[in-house]
Formats: structure tokens, sequence, C-alpha cells
């Protein structure tokens, strides 16, 4: 696999449930990727901030996307092609 970093602002439509959050897509340079399943999420953190980390699959490639609690923004982290 070939793995590439990107760390772009992204824009994602996420389902929240108390605090479960369950990215849907997102989209990135003006396309829009369809999330087909959360393989893995964790939190980490950047000073008293809460990240939340997801490894996704639109079905092709994986993609790691992760939320700042506090700013509330999310980014493209790393993309996965095989």
């Amino acid at each position: 696999m070939n793995i590439t970093i990107i760390g772009h602002r992204i824009k994602v439509g996420a389902v929240f449930e108390g605090e479960l959050i369950e990215p849907k897509w997102f989209k990135w340079m003006s396309k829009k990727y369809d999330i087909k399943s959360v393989a893995l999420r964790w939190k980490s953190f950047s000073g008293t901030a809460i990240i939340t980390n997801f490894s996704v699959t639109d079905g092709k490639n994986l993609y790691e996307l992760s939320f700042n609690q506090k700013t509330m923004e999310w980014l493209l982290n790393k993309i996965g092609i095989e």
C-alpha cells in the first residue's frame, strides 16, 4: 500500500450521537468521497484539544481523518492507495 501524507482541511458530513461521531462523507479538492465504513477510531490530544481520529474507506482506498473538538476542524491526514 502506498501511503501519502496530506494534512489538508476538509469538509465532512458526519452524524453526532452523544460522544460518538460517525463520518459519512468528505470533500477534498472539489471531489466528494462517500465513506463505506469506519475501520478504526481513536483519540489523541493537541494541547488541551481532544482529537478524534478515524481510519475510513470508500471501498477502494483508506483515508485517515481527524476532528479537532476544540476548533471543530476536520483534516485529511493520510491516504493509503492499493
